[in-house]
């Protein structure tokens, strides 16, 4: 390839990832304006996790999740869980070696797995530097609609196993002899991005229900020891897993049935009866997510900035904690899925012919820390040190992109 073949997308992407820390930024302004309050930011956070993600995830999958292209989303699935658990045994391994505090392994394990790598596959788009890899007879449209669709699935994985194993990996190791909450704690959690969103009778059916799932589920494993039926059941007992699993497979049954999908994505003319009112008006909503998730990151941020000035202990960050999240996040893990993605696509037809869907695969593990592991620190319910010290590193994660873009 020629140098100028080189450069465009290379400054093309560097456009694009200055995009988004910019589209950050103005998020930390809004909050250092006092354009919005903290009680604001939560809320804001929740409608995005809890409506906005939901409509995309519904929207992406069953659109893209046609039966010619669902032999492309088994290497989404087995890689996600493949390099998610990989994280999290490297994480361990070096928070270890090195002696790190507990919080520093999950800020190594989980990576932004939505809104980071959405928005910067929209702007991308803008910039024009996917289309050396969109294959002919594709659109780049459908090549990044397809891409989003590929994140999405990952990042439903991922979160699903960042809060069956988070908390434990935030606690030490004697602390993790009582991990179910009790009853009065629950009551008394203060509403955030991650509480439920569903009407109180709803919830009242949709725990009834629960209850008895879990009941059954609890005699089937019950021949299990017991830290490991711990873990099992620990991603349903996630809010996350509410909405998002649920939605995934509303989004794999509305793309797998052909009438379905001919009804729900097809045009008004093909015999898509839904899709001018009540898909387009899904989709509505469901694209304010990756800009707004980002912007609310930004005011997160600013939030973190304030406590760090106003509070003089607010949580010690070791240096080698940062070199280590730095290392892992934006070095390591980056050369180990380029390495692996590159053999696998070129030895053997495990991923497919799809080149859009190789760059997913390989840009899933890379990444700054993600933010989910703030609400881990509140499930863990680590000391309010421990959580300055988390704020600090996402504050810093910031810096680190910046310095992984350049």
């Amino acid at each position: 390839m020629s140098n100028g073949g080189v450069v465009v997308p290379l400054l093309g992407a560097l456009q694009a990832c200055v995009s988004v820390l910019l589209t950050m930024s103005y998020g930390v302004a809004a909050q250092r304006f006092r354009l919005i309050q903290k009680s604001s930011i939560d809320d804001m956070a929740g409608l995005g996790v809890k409506l906005f993600l939901p409509a995309l995830i519904v929207i992406n999958l069953g659109g893209q999740l046609e039966l010619k292209h669902a032999l492309n989303y088994i290497p989404v699935l087995v890689w996600s869980l493949t390099y998610t658990c990989g994280s999290i045994v490297l994480a361990y391994l070096v928070s270890r070696a090195l002696k790190l505090p507990p919080w520093v392994t999950p800020a190594c394990a989980f990576n932004n797995t939505t809104s980071l790598p959405l928005l910067l596959l929209d702007s991308l788009k803008s910039v024009g530097s996917l289309k050396l890899i969109i294959e002919d007879g594709d659109t780049e449209s459908n090549a990044i609609a397809r891409a989003q669709s590929y994140f999405l699935l990952c990042a439903v994985i991922s979160k699903t196993i960042g809060y069956a194993v988070g908390p434990k990996l935030l606690q030490d190791g004697d602390d993790l002899t009582n991990p179910e909450p009790q009853d009065e704690d629950i009551e008394e959690t203060p509403a955030d991005e991650e509480t439920s969103l569903l009407p109180h009778r709803v919830l009242e059916a949709r725990d009834t229900l629960y209850g008895k799932m879990k009941h059954g589920s609890r005699r089937i494993s019950s021949v299990l020891p017991k830290r490991v039926r711990q873990r099992l059941m620990a991603p349903f007992e996630s809010p996350f897993a509410d909405v998002a699993i649920l939605c995934t497979l509303i989004g794999a049954l509305l793309g797998l049935v052909p009438q379905l999908h001919k009804a729900f994505f097809n045009k008004y003319e093909d015999g898509g009866i839904f899709n001018a009112w009540l898909t387009s008006s899904i989709n509505n909503i469901g694209k304010l997510f990756t800009t707004f998730q980002i912007f609310i990151v930004g005011c997160k941020l600013g939030v973190s900035f304030e406590k760090m000035k106003t509070n003089s202990d607010s949580g010690r960050m070791p240096f080698k904690a940062i070199v280590a999240i730095f290392l892992v996040r934006l070095v390591i893990w980056p050369a180990l899925s380029i390495s692996i993605i590159y053999a696998l696509a070129k030895r053997t037809g495990f991923v497919r012919s799809d080149p859009i869907l190789w760059f997913s695969l390989m840009l899933m593990p890379a990444g700054p820390p993600a933010l989910v592991i703030s609400g881990l620190a509140e499930l863990a319910k680590v000391s309010e040190l421990e959580k300055m010290a988390i704020a600090k590193s996402l504050t810093v994660s910031v810096s680190l992109l910046r310095v992984g873009v350049c």
